[in-house]
């Protein structure tokens, strides 16, 4: 019997770990969706919460914009991936790395890239009932992997996680999408703070 309660407990604390992640960014300005699929809960052959599909769309504002000519941002779409894992030397410290095509297009031209990038999510170690969590990414393709009219592609972000829930997350926190062209080197997509929330399921 406490070997069936055993195994029935290993399953159910898996089956949470894996989860995928829905979550919304917003401020006065802009919309930030974003959809995370844990490729575990789909493949037996691959860790749980360990191979992320990683989808987006954003629409930047002007206001938070530089791009050539004045023009106003279009929608900003993303697929990729990320292979994560936690940290056997930092317990709470997850660390991943991936790769993602950006496209958004303009007037006359577009702004395409295939940047490369890391991201981390840290559970700061505090004894309190509501968890917090730090976290950021950072994507960088240089010419060779940007198309178009793009020379570069650079993205940075970093946020605080409130967690109220177990599935449930409220987050903040500061994002940068810079896209020089050939006809604007300093042109960004968006540079902003922002407000939002995550849920997982």
């Amino acid at each position: 019997m406490l070997k069936k309660l055993l195994l029935g407990t290993l399953l159910l604390s898996s089956t949470a770990y894996a989860m995928h992640e829905f979550e919304l960014n917003i401020n006065n300005k802009d919309l930030d969706l974003h959809l995370s699929l844990d490729m575990g809960q789909f493949n037996d052959t691959i860790e749980p919460d360990s191979f992320m599909l990683k989808a987006r769309l954003m629409k930047s504002d002007i206001d938070n914009a530089r791009l050539p000519d004045g023009q106003v941002p279009d929608v900003l779409g993303e697929l990729g991936f990320v292979v994560q894992s936690t940290s056997a030397m930092a317990p709470g410290l997850m660390m991943g790395m991936g790769l993602k095509l950006v496209y958004t297009p303009l007037d006359n031209q577009s702004i395409s890239a295939l940047p490369i990038g890391v991201v981390t999510d840290y559970t700061l170690p505090l004894d309190i009932v509501i968890p917090l969590h730090i976290g950021g990414q950072f994507y960088y393709a240089p010419e060779v992997l940007a198309f178009e009219r793009s020379t570069r592609y650079m993205e940075y972000q970093a946020n605080v996680d409130v967690q109220l829930m177990e599935r449930g997350l409220i987050t903040m926190g500061y994002r940068g999408i810079e896209t020089p062209t050939k006809d604007q080197t300093n042109a960004y997509y968006n540079r902003s703070y922002f407000v939002g929330f995550k849920f997982k399921f």
